[in-house]
């Protein structure tokens, strides 16, 4: 039994103790991006954000988060998804653990932000701008990738295929070919099949602000007179086709914008036509392999359709992707057909199927 003394030291020295537990606890629990990130990612990724670490713990190989091309084209909720449930859910490596029990949205959240600090360029325009891409409304963020889009005329089944090729330089930078083939169908005896005329192609990035809300680019592209005129596959003669290109995020939807210009260089009966494409959409997850709804406002001078279209990621991680629509005459509908379009796209840069 403790005396009346000793016992009232007792209690004092317990709660002492009971106070500083808590602390010590507490104390220990990364709260910084820099601790958070030390605690759950350095040992794979390395504490310089290189992957090169003195003992692997992966048979994978981790993201270097100091090459930009890897730390920037992705949108904050590809990473957010990937952090909070592991890799196997956006079909990277099932060695890349979730965290999500662990952390609450907010920390997700700057743990991002703190692992794009790796990227030293500030020039790189962030992912959150890297929005869905339209059938027709080109996108103002650069990219690498491959496009197929077919389309085919409702009434006369004219049918109308381009190959597009996208390499991003640099940046902000980006070049691109495109290679089209048609069948037109004039009649239901004849036919033309063929090469169309081909056009080179470059984009920049003119701004793009850091809280990736908006981004502008401006483009330009050279289509040269490849195709047969004579059997209605080309125009005859070489175009120049600036644009401007702009992209903005809204709450939950993305709007994206295109002016061009076709400026034919020969031919004094060739008149410049003034091409406007606006696309409003909305992607219901961040996945990259969610469903995307969009519509888009085509105009080619007094012409005007309206073009509804559904768009898919195909693979988890978002590699291949299909979008499907129809487009609709709405002005000046005598001089248009209405057509099914689409695309399937391949972002080459990025795994169709992760390692294991």
């Amino acid at each position: 039994m403790l005396d009346g003394g000793r016992r009232a030291v007792f209690v004092r020295v317990a709660s002492f103790v009971t106070l500083l537990v808590p602390i010590s606890v507490t104390a220990q629990v990364p709260s910084t991006p820099r601790e958070m990130y030390t605690a759950w990612c350095a040992g794979c990724h390395a504490e310089d954000g290189t992957g090169q670490v003195a003992v692997r713990t992966v048979t994978v190989e981790p993201m270097d988060f100091t090459d930009c091309s890897v730390t920037t084209p992705e949108p904050d909720a590809d990473w957010e998804i990937v952090i909070a449930q592991g890799g196997p859910v956006a079909g990277l490596s099932s060695q890349m653990p979730g965290y999500g029990d662990a952390l609450g949205q907010d920390q997700i959240h700057a743990l991002i932000g703190y692992i794009r600090t790796f990227c030293s360029e500030p020039s790189w325009p962030l992912g959150n701008l890297n929005f869905s891409v339209p059938i027709f409304t080109e996108k103002a963020f650069p990219e690498n990738e491959v496009k197929i889009r077919p389309s085919v005329s409702h009434n006369d089944d004219d049918l109308k295929i381009k190959a597009v090729y996208e390499r991003r330089v640099g940046a902000r930078g980006q070049v691109e070919v495109s290679v089209p083939w048609q069948m037109n169908v004039p009649d239901s005896v004849t036919a033309s099949t063929g090469l169309g005329d081909v056009s080179l192609g470059a984009k920049y990035v003119l701004h793009a602000d850091r809280a990736s809300t908006r981004i502008f680019s401006g483009a330009v592209e050279v289509k040269m007179p490849s195709g047969s005129e004579s059997r209605g596959l080309g125009g005859g003669t070489t175009v120049l086709e600036p644009s401007l290109l702009a992209g903005f995020a809204l709450r939950h939807f993305t709007l994206q914008t295109q002016l061009k210009l076709e400026v034919p260089i020969k031919g004094a009966g060739e008149a410049t036509e003034l091409i406007y494409n606006i696309h409003a959409g909305r992607d219901f997850s961040g996945l990259p392999s969610t469903w995307s709804l969009g519509v888009e406002l085509n105009g080619v001078d007094d012409r005007l359709a309206l073009t509804p279209q559904l768009r898919k990621g195909l693979t988890k991680t978002g590699a291949l992707a299909a979008a499907w629509g129809v487009r609709i005459p709405v002005v000046n509908r005598q001089h248009q057909q209405m057509q099914w379009v689409g695309y399937l796209l391949w972002e080459y840069r990025d795994p169709v199927r992760a390692a294991p």
